[in-house]
């Protein structure tokens, strides 16, 4: 091995991804350290998508649509860049969920602590919770330093709540349910982004597929999380889990995931107002 290799492969592994590029080894929250350097380079590229792209595509609507047709770049360009990391995860998600989560799923969830501590740890989990945080950890940072999507009060809550969440099941081995739960949840998350581009883009011919969009976003925030929700995270935390783990874990998760309901019947509020005056809007017209 050339110095060179010698050099790139002492970098990698001992401060880039330290623990996940190790066959075998053992799940640590020395894991998350590479999380820093994904969320920077997700900044890196996101800048470079706003110095790039989207002037390029705003001057290309101020040419088609005449003055003040640009001002929807941003918004269009910025649903489709959630859209796409957003559909990626729930993609990476389900796919772990489904093939390689011990059994633990949104319709058989007995599997999901039965067994605790002794669950056989799958490196897709591992991947897809680090990949999950860093995600979190950009948005966060950008909001911080004003590059991308600005997050609001509500949303910087979940998030951070989530990433505590993500850490505390991977450091007690409760990959299994943190998972399924962020596959469950996020089905909603890339659709609710192409509606909302399509709402930014206000082309008139697309405005039935912009209502088409929301409200399948709607059935399936409701489905998958107003009512999921209680009957696949709720229901087996509050019953199975205190028959396998130890007190302070269940009340520390506890408090904890009920928050994150909450505020999915908050959001589920708002999403019912959004609905109702959409469609008295449409009916005045």
């Amino acid at each position: 091995m050339s110095l060179e290799q010698t050099t790139l492969h002492k970098v990698l592994y001992l401060y880039i991804i330290p623990n996940l590029a190790t066959p075998g080894s053992k799940p640590n929250l020395i894991d998350f350290v590479v999380t820093i350097w994904i969320a920077l380079a997700l900044l890196i590229l996101r800048l470079a998508f706003e110095r790039a792209v989207i002037p390029r595509f705003k001057g290309y609507l101020e040419r088609v649509k005449g003055p003040g047709g640009g001002k929807v770049a941003f918004p269009v360009l910025d649903n489709i860049w959630i859209a796409f990391f957003a559909g990626s995860l729930a993609a990476f998600a389900w796919w772990v969920t489904v093939t390689d989560n011990g059994g633990c799923t949104p319709w058989s969830t007995s599997t999901c602590f039965v067994g605790w501590p002794h669950h056989a740890v799958a490196l897709g989990q591992r991947w897809y919770m680090v990949l999950a945080f860093a995600y979190y950890l950009y948005e966060l940072f950008g909001t911080v330093l004003g590059l991308g999507t600005k997050l609001k009060i509500d949303m910087v809550a979940h998030h951070v709540v989530t990433m505590a969440l993500i850490l505390i099941a991977y450091q007690v081995n409760l990959k299994r349910m943190s998972v399924m739960w962020q596959a469950l949840f996020d089905i909603s998350n890339p659709i609710l982004h192409m509606a909302k581009g399509l709402h930014s883009a206000a082309i008139r011919p697309l405005e039935g597929l912009k209502w088409a969009m929301f409200n399948l976003f709607a059935v399936t925030f409701f489905v998958c999380r107003v009512v999921m929700g209680p009957i696949s995270i709720l229901w087996p935390s509050f019953t199975i889990a205190v028959q396998w783990l130890p007190a302070s874990h269940c009340y520390t998760c506890w408090g904890l995931v009920v928050f994150v309901y909450f505020l999915q019947l908050v959001w589920f509020y708002k999403i019912v107002e959004i609905a109702v005056k959409g469609d008295k809007g449409e009916k005045a017209e």
